[in-house]
């Protein structure tokens, strides 16, 4: 469970096989290449084409998954060559169809209060000598409009605006502060017409996109195989080429190094071979390898980003206690099942058609197994109160049990988990000073919690763990506070190190705030089960005081709609809180990030 051991290789061969190499380098799908030199000419025209095509195949199918549960219409024979261009003919038609039906919706919106005017008519009154001029003025405005001279002012229509139009002799009339409105180029009669015959032939079309989407994966093949040459392009064009001789470079995982090249032996091919191990100044991908457990809450993990090649992976540390966490603070065995009920239907309904979706759902599924088992230890299940708590292990519940159990425990783990992120920081660093000062916040932390549990459990002079917690307490915080202060940098200079030292002194405050932290647990495990408790306490009073026939129902609206908010609520904050203590509190001591992800040159043959 770490970082994959990389290997670089060079490759080294005639201009004249560099096609082949390529694809047999992508056929064996080992080797992450480093571009050697920048697309130019007629390698980037190349790469450029077949990326726009990428780009095509990819927009095609999404327009075409608009229509997967639309009814299926017959249509004329077309075939695989053929289907992508034609899918994107109809589909450019129903798109041009989709914005002239919207316009024509706005422009029926318009002439909705207007009526359904004959514009013939208009025409007419206007050839005879008579202006008629539609008008838009503010509400505002009208109380304190007044009409020209010898024209007649007729609303249409008083919302937000006044809509009115206006009859005058000769020329049209200046009306101050009113926006003239043009005459369309259709009544309202001619507009629903058009949107009609729009609508039926977009229905028609539709049928005919519902049609070729179900040979969607013709489509998707064809845009895998675009894929794996935009790839091979790609790496062709960043070759370094000299008249007679071409140059790849890349890395290997080590452990593949033996088959990769017994492979290129086997090809025949006239290639010279180089491998080594990374030079220190080099940042060679990183390949994670981890078991079943860490894989699962691994992406999450990588939110944050990836660590570098020499450092430590933080995955098993942060897999196990984002695992606890959520637990603790989802704390409820009910909520739990449910959740595992969700996320199981999630993956029997989305897990093979969204890509990344199965991850999704197994880390979910850990999760709930988590709420589950701290939710039966503490006696938690959708907030409920037992009469008979004799079966529950840990009985942290507000009335009946003693939640502060809840909040040293949440303490403690917050002990345990910056301890190993110190240790982690310890074990990883390169430099002397880096390590002292990392043993020192060790020292600091448990020399603090051993005075603070004296003082709290073992304060009278005559209990047994009294002297040996203070004396051990005492020296292990002297420890830190020295280390902490010799220890700052490397410098030579004493004055200014013992300066920074004192200053780092003043900086390990923020421990206090690091451990607190921790107390979330505490906070959010409480909440969940507070809330679940007091809906169905509503619920209660509610069917109580209205009665068996509004109670009932009432109660059960209170319960399902109490608990889902409350749900939903708790899986955001355990989520979230989980993830902070890690990110925020813990990955600071150690984990700086900054790697880059190994992807081998390979054939694409699925979902990426």
């Amino acid at each position: 469970m770490a970082i994959a051991r990389m290997t670089r290789v060079f490759i080294v061969g005639p201009v004249d096989v560099q096609e082949e190499t390529v694809r047999l380098l992508q056929t064996l799908g080992a080797v992450h290449v480093e571009p050697a030199s920048e697309m130019a000419g007629e390698f980037e025209r190349k790469n450029g084409a077949v990326v726009a095509r990428v780009k095509k195949l990819d927009r095609v199918m999404a327009d075409l998954a608009r229509f997967k549960d639309r009814q299926a219409a017959p249509h004329e024979t077309i075939t695989d060559e053929e289907l992508t261009g034609y899918a994107e003919e109809i589909l450019l038609t129903y798109q041009d169809m989709e914005l002239r039906v919207q316009s024509l919706e706005r422009l029926k919106t318009d002439l909705t209060p207007w009526g359904n005017f004959d514009l013939s008519h208009i025409h007419a009154l206007e050839a005879a000598g008579l202006a008629v001029r539609r008008y838009r003025m503010e509400a505002s405005r009208w109380e304190e409009f007044q009409p020209p001279e010898n024209v007649l002012v007729e609303v249409v229509a008083r919302k937000r605006d006044v809509l009115f139009y206006t009859l005058s002799l000769g020329e049209s009339p200046e009306v101050a502060h009113a926006s003239p409105l043009n005459w369309p180029e259709m009544n309202l009669a001619e507009v629903d017409a058009e949107l009609h015959r729009h609508r039926e032939q977009m229905e028609s079309l539709s049928g005919e996109l519902a049609s070729v989407g179900e040979r969607a994966g013709v489509i998707r093949k064809q845009w895998i195989g675009a894929l794996n040459e935009a790839a091979f392009t790609g790496t062709m064009a960043t070759l370094y080429r000299e008249p007679y001789l071409f140059g790849l470079q890349g890395w290997i995982p080590q452990d593949q190094e033996t088959g990769f090249k017994a492979k290129l032996a086997e090809s025949g091919l006239p290639l010279h071979t180089v491998a080594r191990g990374p030079l220190d100044g080099e940042e060679p991908p990183i390949l994670i390898r981890n078991n079943w457990f860490v894989r699962r809450i691994q992406p999450l993990q990588q939110l944050y980003g990836l660590p570098r090649y020499r450092h430590l992976d933080p995955s098993s540390f942060f897999a196990p206690f984002m695992v606890l966490f959520f637990g603790i603070c989802l704390s409820d065995a009910g909520y739990g099942m449910l959740f595992y009920l969700i996320a199981y239907l999630m993956g029997k309904k989305w897990g093979g058609k969204i890509e990344g979706m199965g991850l999704v759902v197994k880390l979910c599924k850990a999760f709930a197994v988590a709420a589950i088992i701290i939710g039966t230890i503490t006696g938690s299940v959708f907030g409920y109160s037992f009469d008979s708590r004799s079966w529950i292990l840990v009985d942290i519940d507000v009335n009946y049990g003693d939640p502060m159990i809840l909040f040293y425990c949440s303490l403690a783990l917050g002990v345990i988990h910056l301890t190993l992120s110190y240790l982690m920081g310890l074990l990883q660093a390169f430099s002397f000073h880096v390590k002292m000062q990392k043993l020192g916040l060790m020292f600091v932390l448990w020399g603090a919690v051993l005075l603070i549990a004296r003082s709290i459990w073992f304060d009278a002079p005559a209990a047994p763990g009294n002297m040996p917690l203070f004396y051990g307490g005492m020296a292990a915080l002297i420890s830190g506070l020295l280390l902490t202060l010799l220890f700052p940098n490397d410098s030579r200079r004493w004055v200014a190190r013992l300066g920074l030292g004192l200053w780092n002194i003043y900086g390990l405050t923020g421990l206090v705030g690091d451990l607190l932290s921790y107390a979330r647990l505490f906070g959010l495990g409480i909440a969940t089960s507070a809330v679940a408790s007091v809906m169905n306490q509503l619920a209660g009073m509610a069917m109580e005081s209205a009665g068996p026939i509004v109670g009932i129902p009432l109660a059960l609206v209170i319960i399902v709609a109490g608990h889902t908010f409350n749900l939903a609520l708790s899986l955001l904050g355990s989520t979230v809180h989980s993830a902070r203590l890690h990110f925020v509190e813990a990955f600071k001591s150690f984990f700086e990030g900054g790697g880059v992800e190994y992807k081998p040159f390979k054939i694409e043959r699925g979902s990426l």
